[in-house]
């Protein structure tokens, strides 16, 4: 009686260890590793003229402003966007101010040789200087 009840539990035992095995390690098998992005690379557009990219920072163009949410257009402006930067490396570029009072970085945004800042200003956006900015890149 001993022995069929010894035997009883480490059967148990060792059904449900592959049971477990068999429910996690395909899962292992499977899953796809996290390759690392360029820090650059675009994860999420807030709205037209804001972005965040995979370092964590958040983006604002420099010299533009796009509708905001409560505003028309602004779903056709973060959709623009989105189409031009979304899950893509942008190639940035700083001028004289580093950052805004909300800590974005404000940068000149550049994607396969084509200027973001001017093609959101040509399509939804309006132009913004905040002193000491001149925006200069986007008055021609």
């Amino acid at each position: 009686m001993k022995k069929i009840f010894l035997f009883t539990i480490i059967f148990a035992v060792i059904f449900i260890i592959l049971i477990t095995l068999l429910f996690i390690f395909p899962y292992h098998l499977n899953k796809t590793p996290d390759i690392a992005k360029p820090d650059n690379y675009v994860t999420r557009v807030i709205d037209g003229d804001t972005f965040e990219i995979y370092s964590g920072e958040t983006i604002r163009l420099l010299c533009v402003n796009t509708p905001e949410i409560t505003e028309p257009n602004y779903e056709q402006a973060k959709l623009f966007l989105e189409s031009l930067i979304l899950n893509k490396e942008v190639n940035l570029t700083p001028s004289l101010t580093d950052k805004d009072i909300y800590n974005r970085l404000l940068r000149y945004a550049y994607i396969n040789n084509q200027f973001v800042n001017k093609l959101v200003l040509e399509n939804y956006g309006e132009l913004l200087i905040i002193p000491p900015e001149n925006c200069e890149l986007l008055k021609n």
